[in-house]
């Protein structure tokens, strides 16, 4: 009798003979650390503020920050050279101007200086 009831189970669909597969977990886009925050371009006056706010900690310098003031003034330097907007494809363009100060450098105090800025932007605006 146990085995008739067992059939009728399956044929009305009460139990499966096979386990159903689970779906796989919906897989999660990295989010974009930057201050892009994913865009392709923000408002200078709004990566300023980004810039301002954003943690003061050079990486790779073994904990020196950077002040809000120093912060202000590259948010100041980069709106005054790139205009309204910043983009993803100025990046580099960014770079390779600082890279072209720290080698005009005269001083050691002044290529300590632009080399944080660069790791610290670096950070900041992505690599």
């Amino acid at each position: 009798m146990a085995i008739e009831e067992r059939r009728q189970e399956l044929s009305r669909g009460g139990m499966s003979s096979r386990p159903e597969k689970a779906s796989p977990p919906p897989k999660e886009e990295p989010k974009d650390p930057s201050i892009f925050g994913g865009k392709s371009a923000i408002p200078m006056s709004e990566a300023a503020w980004k810039i301002r706010k954003s943690s003061p900690y050079i990486p790779g310098s073994g904990g020196a920050m950077l002040s809000e003031q120093e912060r202000m003034e590259i948010g100041k330097e980069l709106s005054k050279k790139y205009g309204g907007y910043l983009e993803k494809g100025e990046k580099s363009q960014i770079y390779k101007d600082l890279y072209k100060q720290l080698g005009e450098a005269k001083t050691g105090a002044e290529k300590l200086s632009v080399d944080r800025k660069i790791r610290w932007l670096k950070e900041r605006l992505g690599k």
